[in-house]
């Protein structure tokens, strides 16, 4: 009797707990998807800055799908877009195997926002020229997949290209999402380049010069000559004389009329009109003293000669500015040597040079610095020095003096 007491207490505990088991696997199983829906994230925001690419991994990740169960299955609805992080809003399927053999199926909402500015690229330094526009087509905008957006997305702002130097200048783009990329380059705006001395053309050789002196002293000394050069219906003094001798032996009432007629016209002529007051030397400085330079104890005239492909065959040209001595501007002169620009070469710093403008208006200009020059407006002494920014176009009321020391190198004074 005892036995089956006991027995049957056994039978009974046993039942109990079996039945307490099933009840929790019961409870269990209609609560699995509630545990699946609390841990499983459906809806993802990615920011495309943050990744370079988005695999299945990343997205069982972010989703905590292997915490919920074991994934049988991953479905994307647009695979290489999302590898690539292209913006917009894609889906997924997963299917996860959870306890007691149930399988459920989960859509993942994907959205991938574009938080990647644009990138501009562009050279640090960018060089233009004097009165031309910001030079965009050096500038490329690119979104983040390296595409091209274009130069229309580029702001530029800081830029003059009226004003010669350097200039800091900023640029900014965005792209259609809103971001938006600034960048600073520094733009130089140089002069147009114009050179006073660019060719053998713009000093004459010495040969050349020695040519012109040789035709100088010969109009000095043959005054008559160059007269009728000028002038074929006027005859020389010894053309007159010679006339005037065959005359008399012809007819000798002829001849002392001749003479008498002479004698006037000598007593009428200012002195002035003879050979000697004629000649070059005599004629270069005007009697009220305007357009000229004095310096190295000569007086040099100059004439207007804006952009002249060479200086002029005697004096100075004023070849950049016109020589005002109160405008407040720059004005560089160009003269031969050997010729009347020779003194230039004994010029050394606190040097004077003296200008007498157009007006009759004077002004004393101290030299302060001294330099040889290639044709192609490099100091002949260094290279990498470019000479022309300060020595044409630095502005201020000031003078620079050029001359040719061979074919290829020129000194420059530099005076304010």
């Amino acid at each position: 009797m005892k036995r089956k007491e006991v027995f049957s207490k056994v039978v009974a505990v046993v039942a109990l707990v079996l039945v307490v088991v099933g009840f929790y696997n019961l409870y269990s199983y209609l609560n699995v998807e509630a545990e699946v829906d609390q841990k499983f994230l459906s809806n993802l925001l990615i920011d495309n800055s943050e990744y370079d690419e988005f695999s299945e991994a990343q997205l069982l990740k972010l989703t905590q799908a292997k915490e919920v169960g074991k994934v049988l299955d991953v479905a994307l609805s647009d695979e290489e877009a999302m590898d690539n992080m292209q913006p917009g809003i894609y889906s997924a399927q997963i299917t996860l195997q959870l306890p007691y053999n149930q399988k459920i199926q989960r859509t993942v909402t994907v959205n991938v926002r574009d938080t990647m500015p644009p990138v501009i690229t562009s050279p640090a330094t960018l060089t233009v020229t004097q009165g031309t526009d910001f030079p965009v087509d050096k500038v490329t905008v690119t979104d983040q997949l390296a595409t091209t957006i274009g130069t229309d997305a580029l702001k530029v702002s800081g830029f003059d290209p009226n004003q010669v130097g350097e200039q800091k200048v900023q640029l900014q783009a965005s792209d259609t999402s809103g971001n938006t990329t600034k960048k600073e380059v520094v733009v130089t705006v140089k002069a147009p380049e114009v050179k006073p001395v660019a060719t053998e053309s713009a000093t004459p050789t010495v040969a050349e010069a020695k040519t012109e002196e040789s035709a100088a002293e010969k109009a000095v000394e043959t005054p008559a000559e160059s007269s009728t050069t000028e002038n074929t219906t006027t005859k020389s003094p010894e053309a007159s004389a010679e006339t005037s001798s065959e005359s008399t032996e012809a007819n000798p009432a002829v001849t002392e009329r001749s003479q008498e007629t002479a004698a006037s016209q000598d007593a009428s002529t200012p002195e002035a009109s003879t050979p000697e007051a004629s000649t070059p030397e005599a004629s270069t400085v005007a009697p009220t003293e305007t357009s000229i330079l004095r310096f190295a104890g000569s007086t040099v005239p100059f004439i207007q000669y804006g952009g002249a492909s060479a200086a002029p065959s005697s004096g100075a040209g004023a070849w950049m500015g016109n020589g005002n001595v109160s405008d407040g501007a720059p004005t560089h002169f160009i003269g031969h040597n050997p010729g009347d620009f020779a003194g230039v070469m004994g010029l050394s710093v606190g040097s004077a040079i003296t200008v007498v403008d157009g007006s009759g208006n004077e002004r004393t200009y101290t030299v302060y610095e001294v330099m040889d020059v290639t044709d192609d407006g490099y100091n002949a002494n260094d290279p990498s020095d470019d000479v022309f920014p300060r020595m044409l176009y630095a502005g201020g009321e000031r003078i620079s003096l050029q001359t040719c020391i061979n074919d290829s190198v020129n000194r420059c004074v530099l005076a304010r």
